[in-house]
């Protein structure tokens, strides 16, 4: 699982018929690679600026019940509260 800060949404009006439907945004890591621009499907509905607990792999497509859906990374939880995560 990753932490991630929602930077915007990302718009693709054309794109796989398995995914058609879900919104994506763009992410960067707050655990690890800082700095690389990650794009996670997000069926919650986040906002640009939310920090975001993200899944990857067969995780990914299990949170979306798309199991043969091309997807990677996706969006499971918003952060209530930055001050309560842990970085070590």
């Amino acid at each position: 699982m990753l932490i991630c800060k929602v930077r915007g949404k990302c718009v693709a009006t054309i794109k796989n018929e398995k995914i058609t439907g879900i919104s994506f945004v763009i992410l960067t890591r707050l655990n690890g690679s800082e700095g690389e621009l990650l794009v996670a499907a997000d069926p919650i509905g986040c906002h640009k600026g939310a920090i975001v607990l993200v899944v990857s792999g067969s995780a990914a497509r299990l949170a979306l019940n798309r199991t043969d859906a091309p997807i990677d990374l996706c969006v499971t939880a918003i952060v209530d509260n930055e001050e309560s995560l842990v970085y070590d």
